[in-house]
């Protein structure tokens, strides 16, 4: 998928995302902020806000892996970006930091590649400071991306639809905020978009914002520990809420 976010297409919506991430992380405070992606193209975005330290690992090795961005600009360099950015080499579902020891977290397409989806979601959870901020980016599977499986660079990903991640992040102790931003209603579909109605149309819809794009932008804040909900034998939950029954008297 690194490779496609390098073709004109990947750029487009590297932008939007550019765009719509800009105003989320420059609110984000504190010590520390964990960036985790497909790519490095945006880190620099995070310079805006007022973190100490910024932190970041561009792939998930639970399954194989490519080289890095660093590693692409040669041994022991950094591009200009991200030069202020620590790398760190970890697996998304065991990454290594404390509990509940950094600030801010924000998963950029990375639960779309992650071997294993649920713990790499809760380890982010796990490492957020009660109070923190989570962003994921992901790709849209109620959109149209459905007609990009077939292509090589996205036969391996596996979108996570808002609605269930949603679930997920109940169950983590995290609560989502009001607005969902969604980008890029074409997806990867090779349309032009020069004349006037088109752009009128893509206004509109944009600013509509139906839960059909191609990507979208989820911020949630920990609030406190997760649950599990565990299901139980349903005969006897119904014994236990039954009314006792006493001797008859007579």
């Amino acid at each position: 998928m690194a490779d496609w976010l390098a073709t004109p297409a990947g750029d487009r919506l590297l932008a939007l995302e550019r765009r719509a991430l800009q105003e989320t992380v420059r609110r984000f405070l504190g010590d520390s902020l964990l960036w985790i992606g497909a790519t490095a193209d945006l880190v620099d975005i995070t310079a805006q806000c007022m973190v100490r330290a910024r932190i970041c690992t561009t792939y998930d090795i639970s399954g194989p892996r490519g080289p890095s961005p660093w590693e692409r600009e040669g041994a022991g360099s950094k591009p200009p970006r991200t030069a202020d950015v620590d790398l760190v080499v970890a697996d998304t579902a065991e990454l290594p930091f404390a509990s509940a020891s950094i600030d801010a977290v924000v998963l950029h397409h990375a639960l779309d590649v992650a071997a294993d989806r649920r713990s790499s979601l809760r380890e982010a959870a796990r490492i957020l400071k009660s109070g923190g901020r989570l962003v994921v980016v992901g790709f849209n599977p109620l959109s149209l991306w459905l007609l990009s499986k077939p292509f090589p660079a996205f036969r391996d990903l596996r979108p996570l639809s808002v609605p269930r991640l949603g679930e997920w992040l109940t169950v983590l102790g995290m609560t989502r905020d009001a607005r969902t931003i969604y980008l890029n209603y074409r997806s990867v579909l090779p349309m032009a978009l020069a004349a006037d109605r088109w752009q009128t149309a893509s206004v509109w819809v944009n600013r509509l914002q139906p839960p059909l794009g191609g990507a979208y932008i989820l911020a949630a804040t920990k609030r406190g520990p997760g649950y599990i909900v565990q299901r139980r034998n349903q005969r006897q939950d119904n014994r236990e809420l039954a009314p006792a029954v006493l001797p008859n008297a007579g």
